[in-house]
């Protein structure tokens, strides 16, 4: 079964068809790659799911619900929750305080505060508890107190997927998860996915590191100047002659 359908979606930006004639099938509990060099139509294909940018055709569902005439805001509140390339939070706030802010379990007055513990300090053992948790499962318990501008870029990745995985989504979209983030931390990074889909989340990954993707994906997609060559188990990707053909200069998809 299919939670997200993507179906025949196209995108130009004055002559660059960046995105054309897309189609694309996630189910329900599986974790699905995109992958493709630099240029493919990744990102932008992404930022139209997601409600960051218009599509000039096509059409983008989630269990069935048309998406493409939603806000950002209002497509996360369906269930389709995205991390970016660039992490991004508060700076200068703490990363309890940020966990907080994001947290589904904060109400809007709360989060609206900004600075949580300045005019709220009515925090529950439940939720402190669970965000503690969950910064201990990435090895940040211990930083807390940290502010997020202090954070390593691996860290920080780290802890975005954690926020957007307490906002307890029906689809997570994760953008370039791997990128900057060390083999042991990669590691780790895999560990929670894997975690988060047998919780019941399904995930669509968009990554330049191939092993990666083929370590933990159902199932891969590739793009190439904005069209899809490839799709299928990801191995069979990968040895695709068109897929292969992209990479030949940038060191192959090994």
């Amino acid at each position: 079964m299919s939670l997200l359908s993507v179906n025949n979606v196209s995108k130009s930006f004055g002559g660059v068809r960046a995105v054309n004639d897309v189609s694309l099938d996630v189910e329900k509990g599986t974790i699905v790659g995109l992958i493709g060099t630099n240029g493919a139509g990744k990102t932008t294909l992404f930022n139209i799911i997601s409600g960051f940018l218009d599509a000039d055709e096509g059409q983008v569902a989630l269990g069935g619900e048309q998406l493409l005439s939603l806000k950002p805001h209002e497509i996360a509140r369906r269930g389709l929750v995205r991390t970016f390339q660039t992490p991004i939070g508060f700076p200068r706030m703490t990363v309890f305080e940020n966990m907080l802010v994001f947290n589904s379990q904060t109400n809007h007055e709360f989060r609206k505060s900004i600075s949580p513990f300045r005019r709220n300090k009515k925090i529950s053992t439940e939720v402190r508890e669970a965000i503690s948790k969950s910064l201990e499962a990435i090895q940040l318990g211990d930083q807390h107190d940290t502010w997020l501008q202090d954070l390593s870029a691996p860290d920080l990745k780290l802890l975005e997927f954690t926020r957007a995985v307490q906002s307890n989504p029906k689809l997570l979209l994760l953008d370039e998860p791997a990128a900057g983030v060390n083999v042991a931390l990669l590691e780790k990074l895999e560990t929670q996915i894997r975690q988060v889909r047998d919780s019941g989340v399904t995930c669509l990954i968009v990554d330049h590191n191939v092993g990666f993707i083929c370590s933990i994906c159902d199932y891969v997609y590739a793009m190439a100047d904005g069209k899809l060559i490839a799709q299928g188990k990801p191995d069979a990707v990968v040895e695709d002659p068109a897929v292969i053909e992209v990479y030949i200069g940038t060191g192959g998809v090994n």
